[in-house]
């Protein structure tokens, strides 16, 4: 009998334990689901300040990024051509 009671003891341990790590991980899980939640819900009012600050910057005419790029992309290709045309002058003055 005390054999008996020892091991019920030992599964009364083991459940009781089994128990308590469970709880523990259900609190693990709503603790994250709650920060991302939160985590979430900040991104969102993020995107839509920037929203907002490039349709007032739109709305005053400062150009895009892209928009800047594709200029600097315009800049490039005409000093390129440019520098080929004074080379070509270059070389015809010299040949005269």
């Amino acid at each position: 009998m005390i054999k008996k009671l020892k091991l019920e003891d030992d599964d009364q341990r083991m459940a009781d334990a089994m128990h308590m790590s469970s709880q523990e991980i259900w609190q693990a899980g709503l603790h994250a689901f709650a920060k991302a939640q939160e985590e979430g819900g900040k991104m969102f009012s993020m995107q839509v300040f920037e929203e907002r600050v490039l349709r007032a910057l739109s709305a005053i005419g400062v150009p895009t990024a892209a928009e800047v790029a594709q200029l600097q992309a315009r800049v490039d290709e005409l000093s390129a051509q440019l520098a080929a045309l004074q080379a070509s002058q270059a070389e015809r003055s010299s040949a005269r």
